[in-house]
């Protein structure tokens, strides 16, 4: 079960680095946020497992269902990075 998890934790990682440049790119090219509201939403990537679904589903995004569900992507990476470091899985 092991390999299992662990290729599901590479498969994570990997569309979790590519939600969080979607994420920034789609920031930076929305022209209606004022300066100051895509700096607030840049530095939100600093916390990026609640910034991201939040900007995803409240913060006016309008990214299709696909994207809104992939948003999670990275925070379910994270939960599993540290369920490995804190031996959940051994």
């Amino acid at each position: 079960m092991l390999p299992v998890i662990w290729t599901a934790f590479a498969v994570l990682a990997v569309g979790g680095f590519i939600m969080i440049a979607a994420y920034w790119l789609d920031v930076q090219d929305r022209a209606d946020l004022s300066v100051r509201a895509r700096i607030g939403w840049s530095a939100g990537v600093l916390l990026f497992p609640l910034t991201i679904p939040a900007y995803a589903f409240v913060g006016g995004a309008e990214w299709p269902a696909f994207l809104r569900v992939a948003s999670v992507v990275p925070a379910i990476a994270l939960a599993l990075f540290f369920a490995f470091v804190f031996g959940v899985f051994g």
